[in-house]
């Protein structure tokens, strides 16, 4: 976004062991604010959906439509296939954008209600790729989202809370952020820039904010449970 934002802010932290080497912090990023995490969401609902394979409430490898039955997906859409951006679903639902508004926040019409409603039953139609080939999809991570909340009664935030952030110590972290705790950045002409909203299942593939300090600690313990190795999620 930065070339057609006014105040450009970045913030990074270098350590060696504990020590911190290098550290930059912008602006925007001081005060503890409130950062958009966008898709390192998706790590979180990954791991998520790891655990509960581990545990036994779900499998890695069962196919979609046995959670979610009212999607027709083929048996060889699974779980894993979703969380890996295998699925063949594309990058976004069939008509998100219709409207002026829908262009302003294009997520935010999808509660749970509607998405279950308008997205669901017709999203085998939507499939355009062989399952097994890679193509990026906020929208196979919506559904995997509602997935998660169908097969455990607890909304997406629950699952986060109880098996990602709590177990990893991660604080400052949340999905409905005080709007005053936000950067706003703005335009050239000094327009604020309007703040998208994900809601229902879509907060599962991009709505966590978060500090800058719960950042770090995230991705740093996450890396650490899998030495030498790529969490789960983490890329294609």
């Amino acid at each position: 976004m930065s070339w057609i934002v006014r105040t450009k802010s970045e913030a990074y932290r270098f350590r060696n062991a504990a020590r911190i080497e290098v550290e930059q912090t912008g602006s925007l990023h001081q005060g503890d604010p409130m950062l958009e995490w966008g898709s390192v969401t998706k790590t979180v609902t990954a791991r998520i959906a790891e655990l509960l394979d581990r545990e036994g409430s779900i499998s890695l490898s069962s196919p979609v439509s046995e959670f979610l039955p009212e999607t027709g997906l083929p048996r060889e859409v699974d779980v894993r296939s979703l969380a890996e951006h295998t699925s063949g679903l594309p990058r976004l639902p069939k008509g998100m954008i219709k409207t002026t508004a829908d262009a302003r926040d294009p997520y935010a019409k999808y509660t749970t209600e509607r998405f279950d409603s308008d997205v669901l039953p017709d999203i085998s139609e939507q499939l355009r790729g062989p399952v097994g080939s890679f193509e990026y999809s906020n929208l196979g991570y919506a559904v995997l989202t509602r997935l998660l909340e169908v097969a455990t009664g607890n909304d997406w935030w629950t699952l986060a809370e109880r098996h990602v952030f709590t177990p990893l110590g991660v604080t400052d972290v949340s999905i409905d952020p005080d709007p005053n705790s936000v950067p706003v950045l703005h335009t050239w002409t000094g327009r604020a820039c309007r703040q998208w909203k994900l809601s229902g299942p879509f907060v599962g593939a991009g709505g966590l904010h978060g500090t800058f300090d719960a950042l770090e600690r995230y991705a740093i313990t996450r890396a650490q449970q899998t030495p030498g190795e790529k969490p789960f999620g983490w890329g294609g």
